[in-house]
């Protein structure tokens, strides 16, 4: 092993380098889905004094039997929460994932005394699994399936100390994740293959197998102390026969989004199979049942990361090895190869704090806040049906007010095929929103191209859309609880999931000073809806307003994450149409940049440039 001594500043520079990057990305805002339920369920221990087993937030199945096998989990957070808020509960999430990489940089140095390739490997790790790294129950998974892993790896070596251990920390484990499991499966995978491979290990001398075999046991009935007892033990196999591809976390690891997992992968492969020969059977079996279970369901990335990192730095330390120069200084190529690592580390940390989208509220995912404030300020009550990563925020901040649908929490398949029946919007959509006695209905933008509720709701006489912001749209039944703000707010003339950009050509003016208002007022609650602001710039410009239509256009586009081609046109436009040919040329300029094979956008261009010439 190197000590600190031999090694250069470069190498310090890259092992602190990737714990930054571990540290940067799981620096992040309060986002999952599932996490305003556990903060409510542990809400619920803190006032009661007892675990949460009805689940009882849900209109559709209020008496919902609730194995909560993560009541621990539940009761920490909310603690946490109470003491010190989301600034307490990011703290959490950080060093829950720096710790867990921590062990993983002890169990890679068992097996390298290079520092740059444990750097490169926990970053290349880092990048693999920073998707999964907003707070959630599974952070204390990878912790304690690091420290299994840990040792397990020194048992193989002769030090049989850390072993002792997994009993412990089992007991806390299979009350924080179900998926403690792994805690099981890991070391009996393990001691069976070890037991099958020839020669004698540590393992195999002075009675290893017995003391190991002892332990695993301690740690399965360890596991059996949770207020489910063996349910919990079986959970994930429950879940994975009622659950369905939909889910996000179970779907493959698919796009651009994953691209660092799958050069993960493509290291772990070509290292395996350059240094077959050399592997250790045990590593390289468990290593490939983690890879199949990521390569099903991305959220077993982190998983494959922490059992397969120690094969990858095994195999390249062994293929540097045979190529290691006799002289005893590296090489020009070999220091060179290590700062151009370092730059790109560096890099990366670089894109990822200067991302307008780093540390914005709830990690820059759309959370309906506006739509929530509009029912809480208009004293609005009820079953609302709901997208269904917006259930678990609607029973954090506004239950017992609002009881939503659906949320995170359901396991059951019937319930996601009915769901996704009634958002498309399919024949009997109401007969079922009647049986649950839903009057309120908060829901996406309709962007796939095909009819959907929005659609069914807009022209349905008994509903009215009453509010809408830039991530949802807000719909009321028609009764008389709701009746006095749908007279005050609700309309069927303005549509903002299909009329963004509507003219208004050939509408009458009154038609338009319509929508006008109805635009107008819903802006006093949305003020910075992008969406709205446009939809009031054209009614503007539909009655020759030019002056007010450009002040909303502007404001839209200051709201909008990216520019947009036809707005800087409809900005261009107005200016021409009040005499303002400079500003005219700058704008046709800017959406031409953006969208160039616009032929009517270089045409006014054209023109404008000929009448300033003149």
């Amino acid at each position: 092993m190197n000590t600190p001594r031999n090694r250069s500043l470069t190498d310090m520079m890259m092992i602190s380098g990737a714990f930054i990057l571990a540290g940067v990305y799981s620096l992040r805002r309060l986002s999952d889905s599932d996490l305003w339920l556990h903060l409510k369920c542990g809400e619920y221990f803190a006032n009661h004094g007892a675990i949460l087993k009805t689940y009882y937030f849900n209109c559709s199945w209020p008496e919902f039997p609730y194995l909560n096998h993560e009541w621990l989990f539940q009761a920490f957070i909310y603690r946490i929460f109470t003491w010190s808020g989301e600034a307490g509960l990011i703290t959490l999430q950080v060093l829950l994932v720096l710790f867990s990489f921590f062990i993983l940089c002890k169990i890679l140095s068992l097996y390298s005394e290079k520092l740059s390739l444990i750097s490169c490997v926990i970053a290349l790790g880092v990048m693999a699994s920073s998707h999964r790294f907003a707070l959630r129950p599974q952070h204390f998974t990878y912790l304690f399936l690091a420290y299994s892993i840990y040792s397990l790896h020194q048992f193989q070596k002769g030090v049989r100390r850390y072993a002792w251990f997994l009993p412990l920390i089992m007991l806390v484990w299979v009350n924080m994740h179900a998926e403690s499991l792994w805690g099981i499966l890991v070391p009996l995978v393990f001691i069976v293959v070890e037991y099958l491979k020839p020669g004698l290990s540590p393992v195999h001398k002075e009675k290893g197998f017995t003391i190991l075999a002892c332990i695993i046991a301690l740690t399965a009935a360890a596991a059996l102390v949770n207020p489910f007892t063996y349910k919990t033990i079986v959970w994930p196999f429950i879940v994975m026969k009622e659950q369905f591809g939909g889910v996000e976390e179970l779907l493959p690891p698919t796009g651009m989004r994953y691209l660092f997992f799958w050069i993960y992968f493509a290291v772990f492969v070509v290292s395996s199979l350059m240094n077959l020969k050399r592997a250790d059977p045990t590593w390289l079996v468990l290593s490939l049942l983690f890879a199949a279970i990521a390569l099903v369901a991305n959220r077993g990335i982190p998983h494959f990361v922490f059992i397969s990192a120690p094969v990858i730095t095994a195999s390249l330390e062994n293929l540097l090895h045979t190529q290691k120069r006799s002289a005893g200084e590296p090489s020009f190529f070999a220091r060179g190869l290590k700062s151009g690592l370092l730059l790109v580390m560096c890099l990366v940390i670089l894109f990822v704090v200067t991302s307008p989208a780093y540390l914005k509220q709830h990690d820059n995912i759309p959370y309906p806040d506006g739509a929530i404030n509009f029912l809480k300020k208009n004293t609005i009550r009820g079953n609302v049906f709901n997208d269904h990563i917006w259930g678990g925020y609607i029973v954090w901040t506004s239950y017992p007010d609002l009881k939503p649908y659906i949320d995170g929490r359901y396991f059951h398949r019937r319930f996601y095929d009915e769901f996704y029946a009634i958002r498309e919007g399919r024949e009997g959509w109401d007969t079922v929103l009647a049986k649950y006695d839903i009057r309120i209905a908060l829901l996406r933008y309709n962007d796939q191209g095909h009819e959907r509720l929005n659609d069914r709701l807009f022209v349905n006489p008994r509903w009215r859309l009453v509010y809408w912001d830039d991530v949802s749209l807000l719909y009321l039944r028609d009764d008389g609880g709701n009746r006095a703000v749908i007279e005050k707010f609700g309309n069927s003339l303005v549509n903002p999931d299909q009329q963004l950009i509507y003219e208004y050509e050939n509408q009458s003016p009154e038609i338009i000073r319509k929508a006008q208002a109805i635009v107008d007022q819903n802006l006093k609650f949305a003020n910075r809806s992008f969406k709205a602001l446009i939809m009031s710039g054209n009614t503007h410009y539909a009655l020759k307003d030019y002056s007010s239509a450009r002040i909303r256009y502007l404001d839209a586009l200051r709201s909008m994450k990216e520019t947009n081609a036809w707005l800087l046109y409809k900005i261009a436009l107005c200016y021409r149409n009040s005499g303002d040919l400079p500003h005219t040329k700058e704008y046709l300029e800017k959406a031409l940049a953006l969208a160039p094979d616009v032929e009517m956008v270089r045409r006014e261009l054209q023109e404008v440039k000929f009448l300033l010439r003149t």
